[in-house]
Protein backbone atom coordinates (compact mmCIF):
# COMPACT_ATOMS: atom_id res chain seq x y z
CA UNK A 1 0.00 0.00 0.00
CA UNK A 2 1.62 3.21 -0.77
CA UNK A 3 1.72 6.36 1.19
CA UNK A 4 -1.49 8.22 -0.91
CA UNK A 5 -4.02 5.60 -0.05
CA UNK A 6 -3.04 5.92 3.89
CA UNK A 7 -3.29 9.48 3.58
CA UNK A 8 -6.62 9.32 2.51
CA UNK A 9 -7.90 6.63 5.16
CA UNK A 10 -6.05 9.76 7.94
CA UNK A 11 -8.68 11.80 5.81
CA UNK A 12 -11.39 9.67 5.99
CA UNK A 13 -10.72 8.63 9.27
CA UNK A 14 -10.13 12.48 10.48
CA UNK A 15 -13.86 13.13 8.49
CA UNK A 16 -15.52 10.16 10.67
CA UNK A 17 -16.06 7.71 8.14
CA UNK A 18 -15.51 3.68 8.35
CA UNK A 19 -13.84 2.32 5.22
CA UNK A 20 -15.06 -0.88 4.88
CA UNK A 21 -12.84 -2.09 1.58
CA UNK A 22 -10.36 -0.57 -0.52
CA UNK A 23 -10.05 -0.85 -4.49
CA UNK A 24 -6.57 -0.22 -6.08
CA UNK A 25 -6.33 0.76 -9.93
CA UNK A 26 -2.92 0.95 -11.65
CA UNK A 27 -3.35 2.75 -14.65
CA UNK A 28 -0.85 5.43 -16.54
CA UNK A 29 -3.92 7.99 -16.03
CA UNK A 30 -7.44 8.15 -15.03
CA UNK A 31 -9.94 7.16 -17.57
CA UNK A 32 -11.30 10.10 -19.66
CA UNK A 33 -15.53 9.50 -18.90
CA UNK A 34 -15.45 7.94 -15.42
CA UNK A 35 -12.07 8.09 -13.84
CA UNK A 36 -12.29 4.65 -12.78
CA UNK A 37 -11.22 2.09 -15.94
CA UNK A 38 -14.15 -0.33 -16.99
CA UNK A 39 -12.72 -3.77 -15.44
CA UNK A 40 -12.89 -1.48 -12.04
CA UNK A 41 -16.44 0.01 -12.49
CA UNK A 42 -17.51 -3.84 -13.09
CA UNK A 43 -15.51 -4.80 -9.70
CA UNK A 44 -16.68 -2.26 -7.85
CA UNK A 45 -20.25 -2.90 -8.96
CA UNK A 46 -19.79 -6.52 -7.87
CA UNK A 47 -18.54 -5.55 -4.64
CA UNK A 48 -21.40 -3.02 -3.80
CA UNK A 49 -24.05 -6.03 -4.69
CA UNK A 50 -22.41 -7.57 -1.87
CA UNK A 51 -21.21 -5.32 0.70
CA UNK A 52 -23.38 -2.20 -0.21
CA UNK A 53 -21.80 0.88 1.46
CA UNK A 54 -23.28 4.64 1.46
CA UNK A 55 -20.55 6.34 -0.18
CA UNK A 56 -17.31 6.10 -2.18
CA UNK A 57 -14.10 7.85 -1.31
CA UNK A 58 -12.03 8.54 -4.54
CA UNK A 59 -8.31 9.00 -4.13
CA UNK A 60 -7.74 11.55 -6.71
CA UNK A 61 -9.69 15.12 -8.37
CA UNK A 62 -12.98 14.69 -10.51
CA UNK A 63 -14.14 16.26 -13.46
CA UNK A 64 -17.32 17.57 -13.41
CA UNK A 65 -18.23 15.01 -15.98
CA UNK A 66 -16.13 12.18 -14.36
CA UNK A 67 -18.26 12.68 -11.46
CA UNK A 68 -21.45 12.65 -12.79
CA UNK A 69 -21.13 9.38 -14.64
CA UNK A 70 -19.37 7.11 -12.39
CA UNK A 71 -22.25 8.44 -9.38
CA UNK A 72 -25.13 7.81 -12.68
CA UNK A 73 -22.78 4.14 -13.57
CA UNK A 74 -22.03 3.09 -9.52
CA UNK A 75 -26.12 4.49 -7.87
CA UNK A 76 -24.04 5.60 -5.16
CA UNK A 77 -22.55 8.96 -4.14
CA UNK A 78 -18.86 9.77 -4.63
CA UNK A 79 -16.77 11.95 -2.85
CA UNK A 80 -13.16 12.72 -4.44
CA UNK A 81 -10.35 13.89 -2.57
CA UNK A 82 -11.27 17.79 -2.41
CA UNK A 83 -15.19 17.29 -1.51
CA UNK A 84 -13.35 14.87 1.35
CA UNK A 85 -11.43 17.66 2.29
CA UNK A 86 -14.26 19.89 2.62
CA UNK A 87 -16.22 17.67 4.50
CA UNK A 88 -13.77 17.98 6.89
CA UNK A 89 -13.25 21.52 6.63
CA UNK A 90 -17.26 21.62 7.43
CA UNK A 91 -17.10 19.74 10.69
CA UNK A 92 -13.54 21.65 12.05
CA UNK A 93 -14.82 25.08 11.40
CA UNK A 94 -15.78 27.28 14.62
CA UNK A 95 -15.59 30.72 14.30
CA UNK A 96 -17.39 33.09 11.88
CA UNK A 97 -14.55 33.33 9.67
CA UNK A 98 -13.54 29.75 8.96
CA UNK A 99 -17.47 28.72 8.06
CA UNK A 100 -17.30 31.72 5.93
CA UNK A 101 -14.07 30.42 3.89
CA UNK A 102 -15.30 26.71 4.12
CA UNK A 103 -18.35 27.79 2.98
CA UNK A 104 -16.98 29.86 0.08
CA UNK A 105 -14.77 27.24 -1.11
CA UNK A 106 -17.71 24.38 -1.13
CA UNK A 107 -19.82 26.40 -2.91
CA UNK A 108 -16.88 27.20 -5.59
CA UNK A 109 -16.21 23.10 -5.19
CA UNK A 110 -19.85 22.54 -6.31
CA UNK A 111 -20.31 25.15 -9.38
CA UNK A 112 -18.59 23.35 -12.01
CA UNK A 113 -20.91 20.16 -10.97
CA UNK A 114 -24.06 22.38 -11.27
CA UNK A 115 -23.07 23.07 -14.35
CA UNK A 116 -22.39 19.51 -15.73
CA UNK A 117 -25.30 18.62 -13.87
CA UNK A 118 -27.57 21.24 -16.20
CA UNK A 119 -25.73 20.13 -19.32
CA UNK A 120 -26.26 16.58 -18.91
CA UNK A 121 -29.56 15.74 -16.40
CA UNK A 122 -32.31 18.37 -16.03
CA UNK A 123 -34.60 15.56 -15.91
CA UNK A 124 -33.80 12.04 -13.13
CA UNK A 125 -32.73 11.72 -9.78
CA UNK A 126 -29.19 12.45 -8.71
CA UNK A 127 -27.81 10.26 -6.59
CA UNK A 128 -25.04 12.35 -5.35
CA UNK A 129 -25.18 15.76 -2.94
CA UNK A 130 -27.86 17.09 -4.90
CA UNK A 131 -30.22 14.65 -4.34
CA UNK A 132 -33.80 15.31 -3.30
CA UNK A 133 -32.60 18.64 -3.62
CA UNK A 134 -35.43 21.80 -2.55
CA UNK A 135 -34.77 23.80 -5.60
CA UNK A 136 -34.36 23.41 -9.24
CA UNK A 137 -30.71 23.18 -10.30
CA UNK A 138 -30.21 26.21 -12.20
CA UNK A 139 -32.26 28.06 -9.57
CA UNK A 140 -29.67 26.84 -7.33
CA UNK A 141 -26.89 27.66 -9.17
CA UNK A 142 -27.69 31.29 -9.04
CA UNK A 143 -28.21 31.16 -5.72
CA UNK A 144 -24.97 30.15 -5.08
CA UNK A 145 -23.06 32.73 -7.02
CA UNK A 146 -25.13 35.52 -5.17
CA UNK A 147 -24.17 33.79 -2.20
CA UNK A 148 -20.35 33.43 -3.04
CA UNK A 149 -20.67 37.09 -3.29
CA UNK A 150 -22.06 37.98 -0.29
CA UNK A 151 -19.38 36.10 0.95
CA UNK A 152 -16.51 37.54 -0.81
CA UNK A 153 -17.99 40.89 0.65
CA UNK A 154 -18.09 40.06 4.22
CA UNK A 155 -14.57 37.93 4.19
CA UNK A 156 -13.84 41.73 2.66
CA UNK A 157 -14.80 42.93 5.97
CA UNK A 158 -12.93 40.98 8.25
CA UNK A 159 -9.41 41.11 6.42
CA UNK A 160 -10.18 44.84 7.13
CA UNK A 161 -9.48 44.20 10.52
CA UNK A 162 -6.83 41.98 10.14
CA UNK A 163 -4.95 44.64 8.67
CA UNK A 164 -5.85 46.82 11.14
CA UNK A 165 -4.57 44.73 13.86
CA UNK A 166 -1.45 44.00 12.42
CA UNK A 167 -0.65 47.96 11.53
CA UNK A 168 -1.59 47.96 15.48
CA UNK A 169 0.95 45.04 16.25
CA UNK A 170 3.81 46.85 14.47
CA UNK A 171 3.69 50.41 15.60
CA UNK A 172 3.81 48.69 19.05
CA UNK A 173 6.85 46.98 17.95
CA UNK A 174 5.59 43.77 18.46
CA UNK A 175 7.04 41.02 16.11
CA UNK A 176 4.99 38.15 14.70
CA UNK A 177 5.61 34.47 14.05
CA UNK A 178 3.41 32.33 11.87
CA UNK A 179 3.85 28.53 12.25
CA UNK A 180 3.43 27.09 8.80
CA UNK A 181 2.79 23.75 7.47
CA UNK A 182 1.35 20.14 6.52
CA UNK A 183 -1.84 18.99 8.14
CA UNK A 184 -1.30 17.67 11.47
CA UNK A 185 2.77 17.86 11.46
CA UNK A 186 2.26 19.75 15.47
CA UNK A 187 2.17 23.21 15.05
CA UNK A 188 -0.23 23.33 18.00
CA UNK A 189 1.45 21.56 20.30
CA UNK A 190 4.57 23.50 18.84
CA UNK A 191 2.88 26.87 19.91
CA UNK A 192 2.06 25.26 23.58
CA UNK A 193 5.94 24.49 23.76
CA UNK A 194 6.49 28.06 23.13
CA UNK A 195 4.14 30.22 24.90
CA UNK A 196 3.22 27.96 27.89
CA UNK A 197 -0.42 27.63 26.11
CA UNK A 198 -3.01 25.16 26.42
CA UNK A 199 -4.39 25.33 23.24
CA UNK A 200 -6.05 22.09 21.84
CA UNK A 201 -4.03 19.76 20.32
CA UNK A 202 -5.53 16.57 18.44
CA UNK A 203 -3.76 13.84 16.44
CA UNK A 204 -5.67 14.44 13.36
CA UNK A 205 -5.43 15.70 9.79
CA UNK A 206 -7.00 19.91 10.07
CA UNK A 207 -7.65 20.49 13.47
CA UNK A 208 -6.72 24.16 13.22
CA UNK A 209 -9.04 26.07 10.94
CA UNK A 210 -8.69 29.56 12.23
CA UNK A 211 -5.94 31.45 13.31
CA UNK A 212 -4.54 31.34 17.09
CA UNK A 213 -2.43 33.63 18.37
CA UNK A 214 -0.07 33.72 21.71
CA UNK A 215 3.10 35.56 23.16
CA UNK A 216 6.33 33.84 23.34
CA UNK A 217 7.35 33.29 26.71
CA UNK A 218 10.80 33.88 28.20
CA UNK A 219 11.82 36.12 25.62
CA UNK A 220 12.84 39.95 26.39
CA UNK A 221 10.51 41.78 23.79
CA UNK A 222 7.15 41.09 22.76
CA UNK A 223 6.84 38.59 19.99
CA UNK A 224 3.15 36.93 19.10
CA UNK A 225 3.28 32.99 17.30
CA UNK A 226 0.45 32.68 15.59
CA UNK A 227 -0.89 29.19 14.71
CA UNK A 228 -2.67 29.00 10.80
CA UNK A 229 -4.43 26.10 8.65
CA UNK A 230 -2.53 23.10 7.57
CA UNK A 231 -1.39 22.18 4.34
CA UNK A 232 -2.35 19.70 1.99
CA UNK A 233 -0.92 18.23 -1.61
CA UNK A 234 -3.25 18.49 -4.74
CA UNK A 235 -5.69 20.91 -2.94
CA UNK A 236 -6.56 22.91 -6.31
CA UNK A 237 -5.66 26.25 -6.06
CA UNK A 238 -9.55 28.03 -5.14
CA UNK A 239 -9.66 26.15 -1.80
CA UNK A 240 -6.11 27.81 -1.28
CA UNK A 241 -7.94 31.25 -2.08
CA UNK A 242 -10.97 30.05 -0.12
CA UNK A 243 -8.91 30.44 2.88
CA UNK A 244 -6.83 33.34 1.72
CA UNK A 245 -7.13 35.40 4.90
CA UNK A 246 -5.90 33.03 7.16
CA UNK A 247 -2.80 32.18 4.95
CA UNK A 248 -2.12 35.87 4.73
CA UNK A 249 -1.34 35.60 8.27
CA UNK A 250 1.82 33.70 7.23
CA UNK A 251 2.91 35.53 4.37
CA UNK A 252 2.89 38.93 6.17
CA UNK A 253 4.72 37.62 9.17
CA UNK A 254 7.71 38.72 10.47
CA UNK A 255 9.52 35.31 10.59
CA UNK A 256 7.93 31.48 9.41
CA UNK A 257 8.10 28.35 11.58
CA UNK A 258 7.95 25.68 8.89
CA UNK A 259 7.00 22.46 10.37
CA UNK A 260 7.53 19.32 9.62
CA UNK A 261 6.34 15.64 11.28
CA UNK A 262 9.82 14.21 11.13
CA UNK A 263 8.43 10.61 12.20
CA UNK A 264 7.84 9.48 9.28
CA UNK A 265 9.60 8.17 6.07
CA UNK A 266 12.25 10.14 4.51
CA UNK A 267 10.29 10.38 1.25
CA UNK A 268 7.07 11.35 2.81
CA UNK A 269 8.62 14.35 4.89
CA UNK A 270 10.64 15.41 1.54
CA UNK A 271 7.04 15.34 -0.35
CA UNK A 272 5.01 17.17 2.21
CA UNK A 273 8.07 19.91 2.53
CA UNK A 274 7.81 20.13 -1.65
CA UNK A 275 4.64 20.23 -1.13
CA UNK A 276 4.94 23.44 1.93
CA UNK A 277 7.78 24.97 -0.45
CA UNK A 278 5.04 25.31 -3.72
CA UNK A 279 2.64 27.02 -1.20
CA UNK A 280 4.95 29.65 -0.10
CA UNK A 281 7.97 30.05 -2.15
CA UNK A 282 8.59 32.49 -4.15
CA UNK A 283 6.22 35.24 -2.26
CA UNK A 284 7.79 34.29 0.89
CA UNK A 285 11.52 34.91 1.28
CA UNK A 286 13.75 31.87 2.60
CA UNK A 287 15.22 34.16 5.08
CA UNK A 288 12.37 34.67 6.87
CA UNK A 289 11.51 30.32 6.74
CA UNK A 290 12.96 28.20 9.85
CA UNK A 291 12.33 24.69 8.70
CA UNK A 292 11.30 22.78 12.20
CA UNK A 293 11.56 18.70 12.41
CA UNK A 294 9.15 18.16 15.26
CA UNK A 295 8.50 14.79 16.61
CA UNK A 296 11.87 13.58 16.44
CA UNK A 297 11.40 11.85 20.02
CA UNK A 298 8.99 9.35 18.06
CA UNK A 299 10.80 8.92 14.56
CA UNK A 300 13.95 9.06 12.28
CA UNK A 301 14.01 12.63 12.21
CA UNK A 302 16.70 13.12 14.41
CA UNK A 303 18.88 11.27 12.18
CA UNK A 304 18.01 13.10 8.77
CA UNK A 305 21.00 14.80 6.88
CA UNK A 306 20.46 18.77 6.98
CA UNK A 307 22.57 18.89 4.13
CA UNK A 308 19.53 16.30 1.90
CA UNK A 309 17.05 19.34 3.32
CA UNK A 310 18.52 22.29 2.39
CA UNK A 311 19.03 20.34 -1.15
CA UNK A 312 15.12 20.09 -1.12
CA UNK A 313 14.47 23.96 0.17
CA UNK A 314 16.07 26.66 1.18
CA UNK A 315 15.74 28.30 4.45
CA UNK A 316 17.44 30.19 7.13
CA UNK A 317 17.60 27.20 9.62
CA UNK A 318 16.88 24.09 10.51
CA UNK A 319 16.22 23.15 13.87
CA UNK A 320 15.41 19.42 15.60
CA UNK A 321 12.61 19.72 17.75
CA UNK A 322 9.89 17.69 20.33
CA UNK A 323 7.04 19.65 21.33
CA UNK A 324 5.88 16.62 23.28
CA UNK A 325 9.11 16.18 25.65
CA UNK A 326 10.54 19.47 25.24
CA UNK A 327 13.63 18.37 23.29
CA UNK A 328 15.25 21.34 21.33
CA UNK A 329 12.65 24.09 21.69
CA UNK A 330 15.58 26.04 24.02
CA UNK A 331 17.87 25.92 20.70
CA UNK A 332 14.29 26.83 18.61
CA UNK A 333 14.29 29.81 21.08
CA UNK A 334 17.83 30.88 20.78
CA UNK A 335 17.11 31.14 16.82
CA UNK A 336 14.13 33.02 17.02
CA UNK A 337 16.03 35.40 19.93
CA UNK A 338 18.94 36.18 17.32
CA UNK A 339 16.11 36.94 14.81
CA UNK A 340 14.38 39.48 16.72
CA UNK A 341 17.29 41.39 18.43
CA UNK A 342 15.98 42.88 21.86
CA UNK A 343 15.12 46.69 21.93
CA UNK A 344 17.37 49.56 22.62
CA UNK A 345 16.86 51.36 25.95
CA UNK A 346 16.77 54.73 26.56
CA UNK A 347 16.22 57.91 28.68
CA UNK A 348 14.73 61.39 27.95
CA UNK A 349 14.23 64.45 29.88
CA UNK A 350 11.49 66.99 28.44
CA UNK A 351 10.53 70.31 29.55
CA UNK A 352 7.00 70.84 30.64
CA UNK A 353 4.96 71.88 27.70
CA UNK A 354 1.50 70.45 25.63
CA UNK A 355 3.48 69.45 23.16
CA UNK A 356 5.66 67.24 25.47
CA UNK A 357 2.49 65.14 27.00
CA UNK A 358 1.37 64.69 23.26
CA UNK A 359 4.58 62.97 22.57
CA UNK A 360 4.21 60.89 25.97
CA UNK A 361 1.04 59.82 24.60
CA UNK A 362 2.41 58.65 21.67
CA UNK A 363 5.14 56.78 22.98
CA UNK A 364 2.26 54.99 25.13
CA UNK A 365 0.41 53.87 21.80
CA UNK A 366 3.54 52.82 20.46
CA UNK A 367 4.09 50.71 24.10
CA UNK A 368 7.17 52.72 23.81
CA UNK A 369 7.72 53.47 27.09
CA UNK A 370 8.36 51.57 30.31
CA UNK A 371 8.55 54.70 33.15
CA UNK A 372 7.30 58.13 33.60
CA UNK A 373 8.37 60.44 36.58
CA UNK A 374 7.99 64.23 36.98
CA UNK A 375 10.31 65.87 38.70
CA UNK A 376 12.04 69.39 37.56
CA UNK A 377 11.62 67.95 33.99
CA UNK A 378 9.82 65.01 32.51
CA UNK A 379 12.08 62.11 33.00
CA UNK A 380 10.86 59.16 31.00
CA UNK A 381 12.88 55.59 30.15
CA UNK A 382 11.69 53.64 27.00
CA UNK A 383 12.38 51.18 24.70
CA UNK A 384 12.26 50.77 20.75
CA UNK A 385 13.40 49.17 17.54
CA UNK A 386 16.44 50.40 16.23
CA UNK A 387 14.24 51.67 13.12
CA UNK A 388 12.72 54.04 15.34
CA UNK A 389 15.41 55.42 17.70
CA UNK A 390 15.84 58.64 15.07
CA UNK A 391 12.56 59.33 14.74
CA UNK A 392 12.43 60.06 18.79
CA UNK A 393 15.58 61.68 19.04
CA UNK A 394 14.38 64.24 16.32
CA UNK A 395 11.19 64.73 18.24
CA UNK A 396 13.04 65.02 21.58
CA UNK A 397 15.00 67.52 19.72
CA UNK A 398 12.05 69.86 18.41
CA UNK A 399 10.98 69.95 22.10
CA UNK A 400 13.83 70.79 23.18
CA UNK A 401 14.86 67.61 25.04
CA UNK A 402 17.27 65.44 26.29
CA UNK A 403 17.77 62.00 24.82
CA UNK A 404 20.53 59.40 25.94
CA UNK A 405 20.87 55.99 24.48
CA UNK A 406 21.21 53.24 27.83
CA UNK A 407 25.11 52.23 27.73
CA UNK A 408 26.18 55.39 25.82
CA UNK A 409 27.13 58.82 26.60
CA UNK A 410 24.05 61.58 26.84
CA UNK A 411 22.91 63.49 23.36
CA UNK A 412 22.44 66.96 24.51
CA UNK A 413 19.25 67.89 21.48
Amino acid sequence: MNEDVRELEELASSAGYTVIYEVIQRRERPEATTFIGRGKIEEIKTLLSIRPVDLLLIDGVLKPSQHFNLENTLKVECIDRVRLVLNIFTTRANDRESKLQVERARLQYEIPLLKEWIHSAKKGEHPGFLGGGEYAVDVYYDLTKKRIKKIEDELKSINQSHVIRRGQRQKRGQALISLAGYTNAGKSALLNALTGGTVLVENRMFSTLSTTTRKIKDIDRTILITDTIGFLDDLPPFVIEAFKNTIEEIFTADLVLLTVDSSESREEIKRKILTSKKILYPDLSPERVILVLNKIDIGPGRHLDEKAISEWIECSAIVKVSAKTGEGIESLMDRISKYFPPPHHFEVDLPYSDKSENFISSLRAFECLESIRYGPTIHMQGACEIKDLERIKTQVATLKGTFKLLGQSSIDE
